[in-house]
């Protein structure tokens, strides 16, 4: 099955972001750290780039996306980890909302990250997760400013393993 990124945009901008031309970053060296022990003894976390914040937090900023269309919030929120799903929200123009709000799974899969530690093949889970905005056409500000403080905040926890999800 063919995924279309740009079936829920405009016509004209989802034509002009096909021959956008983004940055390209093959030529930089990709970060990798080796795992320092068991997976079964490590904390694991969830990145999502859905647009996923709790009722009680901050909107990701749509408003200015719909005014500036090659601008995406750089900015991230954090899910605890026994958020009910009736207690997220979507914040995203890229895809429609509603059907992730009917299965927060298929953004966040925060169920299927509990089934995997009752079976015992991690350690722990994260008592938070994280989410952007994965509409980013200008990397810059998340790659210099977001990754480096949700890099900082993951370490706080204690998270030794990330589990990057996208839509």
């Amino acid at each position: 099955m063919t995924v279309d990124s740009f079936k829920f945009m405009p016509r004209t901008l989802a034509e002009s972001l096909k021959v956008w031309p983004y940055t390209d970053m093959s030529a930089e060296e990709i970060p990798w750290t080796p795992l320092g022990r068991p997976l079964q003894e490590c904390t694991v976390a969830l990145v999502s780039s859905g647009g996923l914040y709790q009722e009680c937090d901050r909107p990701f900023d749509l408003d200015r996306e719909r005014r500036e269309p090659l601008w995406g919030d750089p900015s991230f929120r954090e899910i605890p980890r026994d958020i009910s799903q009736g207690d997220l929200r979507a914040a995203h123009l890229h895809y429609r909302n509603d059907h992730v709000l009917d299965d927060v799974g298929c953004m966040m899969p925060l169920a299927a990250l509990e089934q995997v530690l009752a079976e015992g093949r991690i350690g722990a889970i994260s008592e938070k997760h994280l989410t952007i905005m994965g509409y980013q056409p200008k990397v810059g500000t998340l790659l210099r400013e977001t990754a480096p403080l949700m890099a900082d905040r993951l370490r706080e926890m204690d998270v030794d393993v990330v589990l990057l999800s996208s839509g």
